[in-house]
């Protein structure tokens, strides 16, 4: 049953609304409707949508924010950032993890991701990974540095759900704060090496080929690119 907060009279508790409307915008993310990164509507029109006051809104909206479903950036609205509540859990745990050892941990899932995308490739999910290649490629011609690396992450995000799996994908969405840090940081430190680096023509390449052995040693070389970028000076990661 879903409630209904008209005019500011409320025919139920005002904890019985807040908790009905968390559970109305958690169905939005678990179902798919918003999915992962994606921004949420605006207030006006969920307000509308779910008939709820702004107040009783912004409370639910706080409550998944507080456990990681979602995140507020200053001046660009909210973002879906997990799809179930461990997601949180393992993206404070990574918060605090040094970013070498993410990227390992990166390097494993992608590897792996990347095999099974060209094992299991569609058309629907190879369709999006040219998109997102094309409109990172577009970025990069134009000098877009940040709409870039918007699209690198989004580009390894495609990889990942194209394997089919949805243990490596709730993993590897725990990981994306992880993964944006290390494109934005590659781009800073190595800009040359960040920018020219053609590991994602490489990995479409073999995934749209179904060259499974080709995908990962594509998607392991990539990563490892990442990893000698970020490296110390003077000092080359495995």
């Amino acid at each position: 049953m879903f409630y209904r907060e008209v005019g500011g009279v409320r025919a139920v508790p005002r904890s019985a609304l807040i908790e009905g409307t968390i559970e109305r915008l958690k169905t939005q993310i678990v179902s798919g409707r918003w999915p992962m990164g994606s921004k949420i509507p605006v207030e006006d029109e969920l307000v509308a949508e779910l008939e709820v006051s702004r107040s009783t809104l912004r409370q639910a909206v706080q409550a998944l924010v507080h456990v990681g479903l979602l995140e507020t950036a200053q001046g660009r609205g909210t973002f879906v950032r997990g799809t179930h509540e461990v997601d949180a859990v393992l993206t404070r745990y990574l918060a605090d993890a040094e970013l070498r050892y993410v990227l390992e941990t990166r390097r494993g899932l992608e590897v792996e991701a990347a095999g099974l995308a060209a094992e299991r490739r569609s058309r629907a999910g190879l369709d999006r990974l040219a998109a997102v290649y094309e409109r990172q490629t577009a970025a990069h011609r134009d000098g877009r540095a940040g709409e870039f690396n918007r699209a690198a992450v989004e580009f390894h995000t495609a990889v990942v759900e194209a394997a089919g799996n949805p243990v490596l994908t709730r993993l590897y969405s725990s990981m994306l704060g992880s993964v944006r840090d290390s494109v934005r940081v590659g781009g800073v430190r190595r800009p040359e090496e960040h920018y020219g680096d053609p590991g994602h023509a490489r990995i479409l390449e073999a995934i749209d080929g179904g060259d499974p052995q080709a995908a990962r040693d594509a998607a392991a070389e990539h990563v490892s690119a990442f990893l000698i970028a970020l490296a110390p000076a003077g000092k080359d990661a495995p």
